[in-house]
């Protein structure tokens, strides 16, 4: 971690900071780490290796069971994100903290420290005078709730700029973003770093990593294992330069790209003819789309969130009302939820409990459940797809979102299903659980038909067979996966534009 003579003091230090959560799990363990000025930081790890935690900390939001921080050379208590905001320090989460029936102007306005009677027109112009130094275009008087992922990205940044942040921390930032809207939030972090300001930047895309970071810092179990300039990884071809991260992330060789082999296809197993579908306001979310998915193929339905991805998917698997057909042909059903801790499991149960939640007939004695039969099976299942657990006893919603992604997949897939429904299936997980989730899905293309639902580019061109680019709640093109590789600016384009 050394750094040369020539750099200025660091903009805040971390000494000897320890997480321990209840259970005696060690989140953070003797964290040392420097955040310097006019430097983009990238923070590595898998899911699980404290990473959101250590910067949950840094925000004010947890607190350290034992270290401290220094500013600028001087030590500070950080004991609420008031007292982090204080010293510049401001965080932009990877679920936004926003309020959807709000405007710009009052999202960021709330909990501002600004008089009572501020004009309304003051504040208008600092937001106007804030976006147009950053280019951060966005409109003071918008509701959120009208706004796509990008644009709430942007009423982030301005809210911690407006509170004079000077170490911007962003988790998980391009996640819901497309190729283009990501190159933006890139120049603009690069103006940021220009202007002396420091910027952490949690991330599993490592192609992002190596394109705008300046350091490097790996967490894995809790501590750091390495943290270095950037510069030092990117003298190597990129590939093997990714390889390498990947490898430090979770501790042996991952494989970043899926090899898919050709499957004969067979037929329909889905078929959406003409759906229309509303919203929780009644707003038209799912506009006549058709579409099918066949046998031995993943179909990919690629959009920014919030174009009705959402209220398709529940239509299709029965959560929501729909206007329209749907037919399912061939046999059972398996679902993989985007909201994979609400929506997949029931947290609060066991693991075993969790596996037998679909099936539990199958496990039905006269009076009771067969326990041994369910233990056994649940061991296998959790075996078979590397779910790391103490033991069947653990509440799900103790475990990681790379093993609860795992437990689902293992639950959902033990029924063999015809059609599997995966909606943003490797959001948030790290690359050895994106790589065990990719294949997966491809493992079940061989037997059923497979939906798969996500806004990452990367991930829908890699495994689909087929794309359909869904904007404004249609889809608006139909592509092969070679056609859409070769136009795939054409494709970031449809998914903001519809062109």
């Amino acid at each position: 971690m050394d750094r040369p003579d020539s750099k200025p003091a660091p903009l805040i230090s971390i000494r000897n900071v320890t997480k321990v959560f209840p259970g005696g799990r060690e989140a953070n363990s003797h964290i040392d780490l420097d955040i310097y000025p006019g430097e983009i930081h990238a923070l590595l790890g898998e899911n699980g290796a404290g990473k959101t935690t250590l910067m949950n900390i840094l925000s004010g939001i947890y607190r350290a069971d034992s270290g401290g921080f220094m500013a600028r050379g001087r030590p500070v208590h950080i004991k609420s994100p008031k007292d982090a905001i204080a010293h510049g320090i401001v965080m932009v989460h990877q679920h936004f903290r926003l309020i959807p029936c709000h405007t710009v102007a009052e999202n960021i306005v709330l909990g501002l420290s600004t008089s009572f009677f501020s004009p309304l027109k003051e504040i208008l112009k600092s937001i106007r005078d804030f976006s147009t130094q950053y280019n951060l275009v966005i409109n003071p008087s918008a509701r959120l709730c009208d706004l796509s992922s990008g644009e709430q990205q942007r009423v982030e940044i301005v809210k911690a700029l407006i509170r004079g942040a000077s170490i911007l921390i962003l988790d998980e930032p391009t996640s819901v973003l497309t190729p283009q809207e990501a190159g933006e939030l890139f120049i603009i972090l690069n103006k940021m770093k220009a202007e002396g300001k420091a910027v952490i930047f949690i991330t599993h895309k490592l192609e992002e990593v190596l394109r705008v970071s300046d350091h490097i810092t790996v967490l894995r179990r809790g501590k750091i294992v390495d943290s270095f300039p950037t510069e030092k990884i990117k003298s190597k071809e990129e590939e093997e330069a990714k390889k390498g991260l990947a490898c430090m992330m979770v501790g042996k060789e991952v494989i970043l790209k899926v090899k898919k082999k050709t499957v004969n296809r067979g037929k329909s197993v889905l078929k959406v003819e003409g759906l229309r579908v509303y919203n929780e306001r009644g707003i038209e979310a799912v506009r006549g789309v058709t579409f099918s998915v066949r046998k031995g193929e993943i179909f990919g339905v690629l959009g920014v969130a919030g174009n009705g991805q959402r209220e398709l998917v529940e239509a299709i698997v029965g959560l929501r009302a729909h206007q329209g057909r749907i037919y399912k042909e061939g046999g059972n059903m398996g679902y993989v939820p985007e909201d994979r801790l609400h929506m997949g499991t029931v947290p609060g149960l066991s693991l075993a409990d969790n596996i037998i939640l679909t099936c539990y007939k199958d496990f039905s004695g006269i009076l009771f459940l067969k326990m041994p039969l369910i233990r056994k099976h649940a061991k296998k299942l959790l075996f078979d797809f590397n779910v790391a657990a103490k033991d069947l006893k653990v509440p799900a919603g103790q475990l990681s979102g790379g093993n609860i992604q795992r437990m689902i997949l293992a639950r959902e897939l033990s029924r063999n299903p015809a059609l599997l429904i995966a909606e943003q299936p490797t959001h948030g997980l790290d690359v050895g659980s994106t790589e065990d989730v990719w294949k997966a899905l491809l493992a079940q293309r061989k037997t059923a038909g497979v939906l798969l639902v996500s806004g990452d580019l990367e991930e829908v061109l890699s495994l689909s067979d087929r794309v359909g680019v869904m904007f404004q709640g249609r889809i608006v093109d139909i592509l092969d996966s070679t056609n859409a590789k070769n136009r795939i600016d054409e494709v970031g384009l449809m998914m903001t534009d519809g062109l």
